[in-house]
C-alpha cells in the first residue's frame, strides 16, 4: 500500500513582510488524526504562518501543499471546503442565531448560484452543534451566549463544511480555565475522526497536555518540533519563551509543564 501524504506540510517557505523576513525557511508536515501546536513569542512568525496554510498570506520561497498537491493549483472552492481556518478574532454577527451562523460555514457546498441551504446542510449544522455540545441552542441569539459557548459555535461553523483540516489561532483567548480544558477535550475527540489539527497557543501547559506534537518558533525559525511525550521538552520550551519551565510526570507516566513564576 503506498502511504498517504500529510494532509498538511510546507518547505523552506519564506514570507516578509517589506522588508522584514517573519518565517524564515520552514518546513513541517501535520497529518490526519494529528493535534499540532505552534508555540513562541510574540512576532515570531505563528499567525502568519497558519494564514499562509491558508492561503491567506503569499509567501517569498518554498511550497505549501495539501494532500501532497500545492496549495496555489488548488481552486479556492475546492480549498475551503478542505480546510477551516478561525483566525484570533471573530466579530459577532447582529441579529443571527446560533443555527443561522453555522449554516454559513457550508458555503462552499452549496451548488453555484444557490442563496439557501438543503435539507442536507440544515442536517449537517445539526449534526455539528450536537457534536460540539451545542444541540439544544439552535435557535439561541448569538449574543446570549457565553464565551465557551461563543467558541464553541465557531468550531462547529468550521466542521460543518466536513473540513479534512483545522486551523485555529489561539482558541482559547479570553476563555476562564473551564472552557479552556473544554474546548481541548473537543480538538482531542476531533481529531479522533481523523481531522489534521493545526493550532496556536499561548499556554503551554494547555498545549502540552493536550498536544501530540509541540513546534516552538524562534524568530521566524522551527526552534524544536518534539513529541510532546520527548523527555527534554521543558529545557526547548524554556529557550523559546526565555522563563523557566518546570515539568511533571505523573503516576501513570503523562508528562505535563508549567511556567515558573517565583
Amino acid at each position: 500500500m503506498i502511504p498517504r501524504p500529510p494532509v498538511l506540510s510546507c518547505s523552506d517557505v519564506r514570507i516578509s513582510y517589506f522588508s522584514q523576513t517573519v518565517v524564515d525557511g520552514i518546513s513541517l508536515e501535520v497529518n490526519r488524526g494529528e493535534l499540532v501546536t505552534i508555540i513562541g513569542q510574540n512576532a515570531s512568525g505563528k499567525s502568519t504562518l497558519l494564514r499562509a496554510f491558508c492561503n491567506l498570506k503569499p509567501i517569498d520561497a518554498g511550497a505549501m501543499y495539501l494532500n501532497g498537491e500545492s496549495i496555489d493549483a488548488i481552486p479556492e472552492r475546492d480549498f475551503a471546503r478542505q480546510v477551516a481556518f478561525l483566525p484570533q478574532s471573530l466579530s459577532v454577527p447582529m441579529g443571527l442565531t446560533v443555527g443561522d451562523l453555522v449554516l454559513r460555514g457550508r458555503t462552499p457546498h452549496y451548488p453555484k448560484y444557490a442563496m439557501r441551504g438543503s435539507a442536507e446542510d440544515h442536517a449537517e449544522v445539526n449534526r455539528v452543534l450536537d457534536q460540539v455540545g451545542l444541540g439544544a441552542s439552535s435557535d439561541r441569539d448569538l449574543n446570549s451566549l457565553s464565551g465557551g459557548e461563543l467558541q464553541r459555535v465557531w468550531i462547529a461553523f468550521a466542521l460543518v463544511r466536513n473540513p479534512e483540516v483545522l486551523i485555529l489561532d489561539e482558541p482559547t483567548s479570553h476563555l476562564d480555565a473551564h472552557y479552556q480544558k473544554q474546548l481541548m477535550e473537543l480538538l482531542v475527540d476531533l481529531k479522533k475522526q481523523d481531522i489534521a489539527i493545526l493550532t496556536v497557543l499561548h499556554d503551554v501547559s494547555l498545549a502540552v497536555a493536550f498536544s501530540d506534537r509541540l513546534i516552538g518558533l524562534d524568530q521566524g525559525a522551527i526552534a524544536f518540533d518534539r513529541t510532546v511525550k520527548y523527555g527534554n521538552l521543558a529545557e526547548d520550551i524554556s529557550r523559546v519563551l526565555e522563563i523557566e519551565i518546570e515539568s511533571i510526570r505523573d503516576s501513570e507516566g503523562d508528562f505535563y509543564v508549567s511556567p515558573k513564576w517565583r
